[in-house]
């Protein structure tokens, strides 16, 4: 079992604690105001998921699966349905960190993912299932 964890850029990093920073900063507003309490557990809970997505996004293939975690949120999806797998750069919601994204395209549906140890994930994925069409021109190698 390999776990990979999520690329994170730049333009992620910004959007991600521009909002932690935003929604801390209302909390706290809220707090010392003595305003509303009503939303401060609302803009706490949207905190808890943006910081859990941030730390935990990670892919892993095992017994026949591609796990994919992102926070709170949760996809199994069977390496025996996975058709292929393209490079997409997209702003598009889904558990990844970077705009350079690979598509996995399965039978039901398709994931936006962003492993940082791309080369190695796409190798142990045909590994599990030599079907999959790997369409990915530009795979990032890894460093050392």
């Amino acid at each position: 079992m390999n776990r990979y964890k999520s690329e994170k850029d730049i333009f992620f990093f910004i959007l991600n604690w521009s909002i932690i920073i935003i929604l801390l900063i209302l909390v706290w507003m809220g707090l010392s105001t003595g305003g509303s309490l009503l939303f401060i557990p609302i803009w706490l809970l949207i905190l808890m998921f943006v910081v859990s997505t941030w730390y935990i996004t990670n892919y892993e293939i095992q017994g026949g699966h591609l796990r994919v975690r992102s926070g709170p949120l949760n996809w199994n999806i069977p390496i025996d349905r996975i058709e292929a797998v393209r490079r997409k750069r997209s702003f598009n919601s889904g558990p990844a960190h970077s705009r350079s994204r690979l598509e996995i395209l399965y039978t039901g549906g398709s994931i936006l993912i962003s492993p940082l140890r791309e080369e190695q994930f796409l190798k142990q994925l045909q590994a599990a299932n030599r079907k999959i069409k790997v369409d990915v021109p530009d795979i990032k190698k890894e460093n050392g």
